[in-house]
């Protein structure tokens, strides 16, 4: 019998789920041949999802471009380890590996989606509730992608991953970044071909150390203004604080005065005034008694 509808759409949302994850650990690998152990580890894993599906599969008598599906991310897999080949005879050919891998491999994670989206507006089944599913998949994967271009979690990410040593191998005669960086390595131009050839892809390897490292400078340099910004921010806003509550406001003291201030006349000058009109008041009337 067929795939259930629910069966079929659980399966469709658990591949987008593996091609996200799948996307997120290419950009974690190594270079070849430091990163090959890792690889193998995840190729084998992409292997056994769709291997592990297909008695399921065959008793349903699924699709067959829904069986395919399901080997993308070990596909993903397989163009990342051709291309660091290619990368490594053309040196020149690194932009496309780097543009592979931007964005948690945003591009190819894309195209993966893409191919869901066909199957499913091809078997019309529960067509509303897929999209929506693979859009919830996808929109916050996209954000993240994206986000990460800028935060760069993901060196974070590989140290997490990729910290055990056995899964560290380093060749006694590899080229890598770390070897270039410590040795005396003579990038000059050279007359013989084969020696060239193999320069070009060492100076390949440099200038892309080089730009990671300038990339890693940028952002610890803006982290840092960021935070003494920040530093000054808070100590201004300290200082005016305390000036505001230093100060005392219209209408409110810290203690009374002693005395008031006065204005015209005092209370002397009244009684001196009052007493001199009564004493002419009683001279007056006295002298009118007299008369």
């Amino acid at each position: 019998m067929p795939l259930k509808h629910t069966t079929e759409t659980l399966l469709i949302f658990v591949l987008a789920v593996s091609i996200i994850v799948t996307g997120m650990l290419l950009q974690t690998l190594q270079d070849v041949p430091n990163g090959i152990i890792p690889w193998a580890v995840i190729f084998v894993i992409a292997c056994l999802y769709p291997l592990s599906l297909s008695r399921l599969f065959r008793r349903n008598r699924a699709d067959k471009s829904f069986r395919l599906l399901h080997w993308f991310p070990a596909a993903m897999l397989g163009v990342w380890l051709v291309l660091q080949g290619i990368a490594y005879l053309l040196p020149s050919l690194f932009v496309v590996l780097d543009w592979f891998v931007w964005g948690w491999s945003l591009p190819a994670v894309t195209i993966g989606f893409l191919f869901i989206i066909a199957f499913v507006f091809k078997v019309i089944r529960r067509w509303s509730s897929r999209l929506a599913l693979l859009l919830v998949a996808f929109i916050p994967f996209a954000v993240g992608s994206v986000a990460n271009e800028y935060f760069d979690w993901s060196p974070q990410m590989a140290s997490l991953l990729w910290s055990s040593e056995w899964l560290k191998w380093q060749p006694s005669t590899g080229t890598g970044g770390t070897e270039l960086a410590n040795a005396d390595v003579n990038f000059e131009a050279s007359e013989d071909e084969s020696e060239e050839q193999y320069r070009d892809r060492l100076r390949a390897i440099e200038s892309r150390r080089e730009r990671i490292e300038r990339r890693v400078e940028e952002r610890e340099l803006e982290r840092i203004a960021a935070e003494s910004s920040s530093d000054s921010s808070t100590f201004v806003a300290a200082v005016d604080s305390s000036e505001e509550s230093s100060a005392p406001s219209i209408g409110t003291t810290s203690s009374l005065p002693t005395r008031l201030p006065s204005s015209g006349f005092g209370w002397s000058a009244i009684l001196v005034l009052l007493a001199a009109g009564y004493c002419a008041a009683l001279h007056k009337k006295t002298a009118d008694r007299l008369v």
